[in-house]
């Protein structure tokens, strides 16, 4: 048998994995669009990926009118033209018959699950401008964002149709709505264009993930917003005030407000607000998070199932979870976290059946709702001022 003579090297797997970080601020938007306009038209019911204006006009078509029924249109002037914000997902739907219905949006929903095999991309905000006032559909986008593809969490993003502040807390009262809804109210205007709150929103929160490096643990609270009003569906404009707009933030209504120098949008809640009362629910930045942080987990180790379960391997996850953890700690957007393997979590039975658990505690900072000062007379200063 033949020796070998000399130094050599073999190079061993890395003990880590890296990280497979979850998308952030990536819309879906489901609507109408005149794909007969369009030069490279898209496929009603299917999913299409957009990284610009240009090529959104060129799947979609466009026009500046009939935006109540080609509904993306305004989806795709806020994303591009407003907020120059991408990658967007859009849903094209053909109608049966004259009009898009709410059952068809509804039933569209589902098409979401396409976009993880057809682009490799997970949307993290679901949307329907024009008809997710609607209960039905409402209630279908907040089911398919608390588990897209059986497992990936999301936040439906939708609006309220009221004529009035009181109306719209009423509404969300009465309704059905959880930590998987950003609920907003009223609709906005920019010169001659019409847009609905929630589209501007999800503009706006792709923009500040950008910002922050794509970590969605920021607040949309008080960030600027190109609106030059509010109205409601008919086009009157709404003048709200600081105190009906605190109002309809306590229901658990996001919603805009020219105070200080400009539209900003305004709060920081959940539709599961003020009924939960679980600050890893309630606060929009929070809540989005718990579902990055797990959605990033879902698609870091995706990779170990199947694998033979050893501690090794226990040992690999703590790890890679840990110094990601860690690098989220120091970059400030968690203000602390650790990944656990407990004993307890983990009964015989369960690793026995091929069943491990791991335990993540994680503190994402909240949202400052108030900020208070406290200014006292204090009489000394007279003595040393005057004083000899």
């Amino acid at each position: 048998m033949p020796t070998n003579h000399g130094v050599f090297v073999t190079q061993a797997d890395t003990s880590l994995s890296t990280p497979v970080v979850a998308e952030s601020g990536i819309p879906f938007f489901i609507g109408g669009a005149n794909l007969g306009s369009a030069e490279n038209a898209a496929t009603s019911g299917v999913p299409v990926l957009c990284t610009s204006w240009d090529e959104a006009v060129d799947k979609l078509g466009y026009s500046d009118d009939d935006w109540d029924k080609y509904t993306l249109y305004e989806a795709m002037y806020s994303h591009f033209k407003l907020f120059n914000r991408q990658p967007a997902i859009f849903l094209p739907i053909t109608p049966a018959s004259e009009e898009l219905t709410e059952e068809e949006i509804a039933g569209a929903v589902e098409n979401v699950e396409l976009c993880l095999t057809k682009f490799g991309i997970v949307p993290d905000l679901l949307l329907a401008p024009g008809f997710s006032d609607k209960t039905t559909v409402a209630a279908a986008l907040a089911a398919k964002a608390g588990a897209i593809n059986g497992m990936f969490k999301a936040k439906a993003v939708v609006d309220l149709d009221s004529e009035d502040y009181n109306s719209a807390i009423e509404a969300k009262n009465s309704g059905s709505y959880t930590d998987a809804h950003i609920v907003c109210w009223p609709m906005c205007g920019l010169g001659k264009m019409k847009f609905h709150l929630s589209t501007i929103v999800a503009g706006r929160l792709a923009a500040t993930d950008t910002d922050n490096g794509n970590v969605p643990y920021e607040s949309p609270d008080n960030k600027s917003i190109s609106i030059d009003c509010l109205i409601d569906k008919s086009g009157k404009e709404i003048n709200l005030t600081k105190g009906q707009a605190d109002l309809l933030n306590n229901a658990g209504i996001l919603t805009a407000l020219n105070f200080m120098g400009g539209f900003v949008t305004w709060g920081s809640y959940t539709g599961a607000y003020p009924k939960d009362t679980d600050v890893k629910n309630y606060f929009i930045p929070i809540s989005r998070m718990f579902g990055w942080i797990g959605n990033t987990m879902i698609k870091t180790f995706w990779s170990h199932v199947g694998r033979p379960m050893s501690r090794r391997y226990v040992n690999t996850i703590l790890d890679t979870c840990n110094i990601w953890l860690n690098g989220l700690v120091g970059g400030g957007y968690l203000l602390g976290a650790r990944a656990e393997w407990n004993e307890a979590e983990n009964p015989d039975t369960n690793l026995m059946a091929g069943i491990i658990k791991f335990h993540l505690y994680i503190t994402p900072p909240s949202p400052m709702q108030e900020i208070d000062f406290i200014v006292e007379y204090d009489a000394s200063y007279v003595a040393a001022a005057l004083g000899s």
